[in-house]
């Protein structure tokens, strides 16, 4: 009789959890709290899958103990035989493992930036912060940071060291910070650059909002940062919120007033989809939810295509660095068959990012390609919804 009433309350308290789990994913708005993009007249247009009308200037700037990256729009005419800006995935390993790589074995990554060129004086350009994920560094998406660049946008990326690619492979950095602590120094800096007089960002940076966007750890910082008062929208991605974190008490609060745009990928195995779903349910300001059929974890950075065939997962195999086995399956989640390749996706990426960051910003006075018909122009898509 006993074992029978443990196991009755056993079994009365997992129910009572999982009724606080759903009971914590609010219902839908009941009103809508902007425009439909549907009614938009540009509402199924694909504006924003190629790159935008200026030329994209790269620098790095000095925070107190690490580096912030900064993308800007130029004229095209200031590249001139600048040549692109390159980066080398050696640089952001621990200097123990460096050791280990042969001097041979340290393949470029071309981006689409030129590194110093003047900045157009077209501005003040809306100013994005882009969050790296956990095991990376803070170029890890110069496919999209540079594109938004091209689109009209300042994109900053700080070293989140505490959880950089140095870190993990044991390389910790000497004071542990929190990542809204290194966000609001990176905007203090971007900050201080703008007002430089005559330096190379003057006059460039609108500073009066943020538009946050990160990946995987960084779509969690991303949804921190919602509790700025600067900061009106956000965008994660490959990163969700758990029905346990919601029994917990532990989600990330998402104002009702300000807008969230979820994008994951359907195969990745680890952000779940699920959890980027229940994120798009919990939020009760305007959302959207952009899932990528046939994509993993790392179709939102540029890893999978560092070194040729095989990412940056598929060189250290290829000469024997000792890598932990929870890293491997990180790397290398959604570089390889079955699923798509990244640079075949990425179009849908830069196009959904840039037309919503365009409409937050104000640079679109209405949405752009951010309608249901849009879906139209796209292979890689498998979920778009939207509710303003």
């Amino acid at each position: 009789m006993r074992t029978r009433t443990r196991w009755s309350a056993a079994v009365a308290v997992l129910a009572a959890l999982m009724v606080v789990a759903a009971a914590c994913v609010p219902d839908p708005p009941a009103t809508p709290t902007g425009p439909n993009p549907d009614d938009a007249p540009r509402s199924a247009e694909a504006a924003y899958t190629g790159p935008g009308p200026f030329a994209v200037g790269v620098t790095t700037l000095d925070l107190a103990d690490r580096k912030v990256e900064v993308w800007y729009p130029s004229d095209p005419a200031a590249v001139g035989s600048t040549p692109q800006d390159e980066y080398f995935i050696k640089d952001f390993v621990s200097a123990s493992l460096r050791t280990q790589i042969p001097d041979d074995v340290n393949p470029a990554f071309a981006t689409s930036a030129h590194r110093g060129i003047p900045a157009s004086d077209a501005g003040p350009f809306p100013l994005v912060l882009f969050s790296h994920g956990f095991a990376s560094y803070r170029l890890q998406s110069t496919f999209l940071t540079t594109h938004l660049a091209s689109w009209g946008f300042v994109v900053i990326s700080p070293d989140y060291l505490e959880r950089g690619l140095a870190s993990v492979l044991g390389e910790k950095p000497a004071i542990a910070r929190t990542d809204l602590d290194v966000a609001a120094e990176a905007i203090d800096r971007i900050t201080t650059a703008d007002d430089t007089p005559g330096g190379l960002l003057s006059g460039v940076v609108d500073t009066s909002s943020v538009y946050p966007i990160g990946h995987s750890a960084g779509g969690g910082t991303t949804l921190r940062l919602l509790g700025r008062p600067d900061v009106h929208s956000a965008i994660p991605m490959a990163a969700g919120v758990s029905r346990l974190s919601l029994a917990q008490g532990t989600a990330p609060a998402l104002p009702p007033e300000k807008a969230v745009m979820w994008m994951g990928a359907q195969g990745d195995q680890v952000a779940s989809i699920a959890d980027v779903r229940t994120g798009f349910t919990y939020t009760a300001g305007p959302r959207k939810l952009v899932e990528l059929g046939g994509s993993g974890h790392n179709t939102f950075d540029d890893i999978c295509l560092i070194g040729g065939g095989g990412g940056v997962i598929g060189l250290a195999l290829s000469i024997g660095l000792p890598l932990p086995d929870f890293l491997i399956r990180l790397g290398a989640d959604g570089c390889y068959p079955p699923a798509k390749t990244v640079s075949d996706v990425w179009p849908e990426i830069r196009h959904f990012a840039t037309a919503e960051l365009r409409y937050r910003s104000g640079l679109d006075a209405e949405p752009v390609g951010l309608g249901s018909g849009v879906t139209a122009a796209f292979d890689d898509v498998a979920v778009y919804r939207h509710e303003p």
